[in-house]
């Protein structure tokens, strides 16, 4: 089995965040990917898989070794694609 190693990027720039039903809803590309409740005690976050709150950034994990892309299409070659 092969390990999938992981990388922490910053996306905080691409987050939107939309107050609703006294939460903060947080979305990437029309994506929800977390909250943000506000409560008398600080905040809490939760945060869809893959994705994590830290330090005022929303950070997403991505794979840092993608997999080989399969062709589109085979025998380009030819031409006709």
């Amino acid at each position: 089995m092969i390990e999938k190693q992981m990388k922490k990027v910053d996306v905080t720039s691409k987050v939107d965040g939309k107050l609703e039903n006294g939460a903060m809803n947080l979305y990437m590309d029309e994506a929800r990917i977390g909250k943000i409740i506000m409560t008398n005690q600080g905040n809490q976050y939760e945060m869809a898989e893959g994705f994590e709150f830290d330090s005022n950034k929303v950070y997403r994990y991505e794979n840092s070794h993608p997999e080989k892309q399969e062709k589109y299409v085979d025998d380009c070659d030819l031409g006709w694609c």
